[in-house]
């Protein structure tokens, strides 16, 4: 057994094995948070032992509308006894262009500047959440769900650089009524404002769709122990895209034949002419998966998604190209 194999098959037993926490994780975004002994200063410079250690989350996606390519944002996590600690670096090769005007705290306008957006839900079988939001000044919003006179005990200090912004955070468990211990499980995510590009870029970790406001749709947050070396949580998201990977690779095969052999020879000029480059594009898909696979690089993350990414749009293509296929063969019959 290869490593890749023997990695995806230990995700996919940790999938199995915290599967009791929530419904359905294999295909939910995880982020593990290590427990610290020393707390991090919030200062908003990112230099302190605990974030040197900690697992960098990553892989944002567009929420609603805005710019197809977004910068990327990445965030860290550790907890205490006594506070959860967020850090945030968030990408910028325009940092003389973000918007910072926001000094008064607790106003939602806050996340009318840069700002990012934190999302906590620490009991999953209740209905409430809490949002805490600061721009590149370290100015703060809090609110739980969308009622902004909830407010939460909590630090937050941001630096700009040359070429990313950051927020460091400490949010008391006392303030939000929770504490937590090794093993528990939160939703979260963590969402960017951007302005700093032209037009207004929403993005974030978890994927919410049509908001930031579906806590249904948050990823997870599961507090562990002190730092082992094994970011469970990477096994986990790149075992998702592995499994899934699979599944496209077998809708592709399964249709690769009838397109590349006599049935594509039913189709019209028109009909061929979609169908022969969506062919193409299966078979590079696929040779991009195969090359990925024999690279043995099984917890890069970006790569399984850029290559599932390119599988998923191959099937749904395969898929259009055997309707075509079929349906010629029906009138063929006539």
């Amino acid at each position: 057994m290869n490593r890749t194999a023997a990695r995806i098959i230990c995700a996919i037993a940790i999938l199995a094995a915290v599967a009791c926490h929530a419904a359905d994780l294999e295909s939910t975004r995880v982020y593990e948070a290590t427990r610290v002994e020393q707390p991090p200063v919030i200062d908003g410079r990112l230099d302190d032992p605990c974030w040197q250690g900690a697992p960098k989350a990553d892989s944002f996606v567009r929420i609603m509308k805005g710019p197809a390519e977004i910068q990327q944002t990445l965030f860290q996590v550790a907890w205490d006894d006594a506070n959860l600690y967020i850090a945030v670096t968030c990408l910028e090769p325009n940092p003389e262009a973000i918007k910072a005007e926001m000094r008064a705290n607790d106003v939602s306008a806050v996340m009318g500047d840069d700002a990012v957006e934190i999302f906590l839900h620490p009991r999953l079988d209740e209905p409430t959440y809490y949002q805490l939001a600061a721009n590149s000044l370290g100015t703060r919003y809090d609110g739980r769900a969308f009622d902004s006179s909830w407010n939460a005990d909590w630090q937050a200090a941001a630096t700009v650089g040359a070429d990313a912004w950051y927020l460091e955070c400490a949010v008391s468990f006392a303030s939000l009524g929770v504490y937590a211990a090794p093993g528990a499980m939160w939703g979260l995510n963590v969402n960017r404002d951007r302005l700093a590009g032209g037009d207004t870029e929403w993005s974030g970790w978890s994927d919410t769709m049509d908001g930031f406001h579906v806590p249904e749709r948050f990823g997870r947050l599961v507090f562990t122990g002190t730092v082992t070396g094994v970011n469970r949580s990477l096994i986990m998201e790149c075992a998702r895209y592995a499994r899934r990977s699979i599944e496209l690779e077998q809708r592709i095969a399964a249709a690769l034949p009838r397109a590349r052999g006599s049935g594509i020879d039913l189709l019209d000029d028109e009909d061929r002419a979609q169908a022969q480059p969506a062919v193409e594009r299966a078979v590079a898909a696929l040779d991009g998966l195969h090359a990925f696979m024999e690279a043995d690089r099984p917890l890069d993350l970006a790569g399984w998604a850029r290559v599932t990414a390119e599988l998923e749009a191959a099937a749904e293509e395969m898929d259009e190209v055997s309707w075509l296929i079929r349906f010629a063969e029906l009138l063929a019959q006539d």
